[in-house]
């Protein structure tokens, strides 16, 4: 890891426009690893400083309550946040840069340390993709 790394997730690094999101559906380029299915899509990203912008979605059909999606939003942006170096030093040799949404699409509840391994196991085959 260089020196200038640092683990946040700031409003720059995250995607909003719905134009956006709605081209990593029409795109449909996805990986899964259960519980968790990455969506992504090639982009020329001008107006930011990161390779990478990224989106959460927990589906309200399967979690009624907010505060269980909400949970699972924290978590995602969690292990997002502390393993982003890993993707960041991958698309950085590719010179490329994406958009990407991770939907949590399991419909039993998973603890942070299975999840991270899931997140983990994703990102090794969204990078192999590449």
């Amino acid at each position: 890891m260089d020196g200038n790394l640092k683990f946040t997730f700031n409003k720059a690094e995250r995607l909003k426009s719905r134009k956006q999101i709605g081209l990593l559906f029409k795109n449909r380029q996805s990986v899964a690893v259960y519980p968790l299915r990455l969506f992504w899509a090639d982009t020329e990203n001008t107006e930011c400083d990161f390779p990478a912008r990224m989106a959460f979605s927990v589906s309200k059909k399967t979690f009624k309550q907010a505060v269980n999606r909400n949970r699972y939003k924290r978590l995602m942006k969690e292990i997002y946040r502390l393993h982003k170096h890993h993707l960041y030093g991958n698309l950085k040799k590719e010179t490329k840069s994406v958009n990407l949404m991770l939907l949590y699409v399991g419909k039993e509840e998973f603890d942070y340390s299975k999840l991270e391994k899931c997140y983990l196991k994703l990102m090794d085959k969204f990078i192999a993709k590449l």
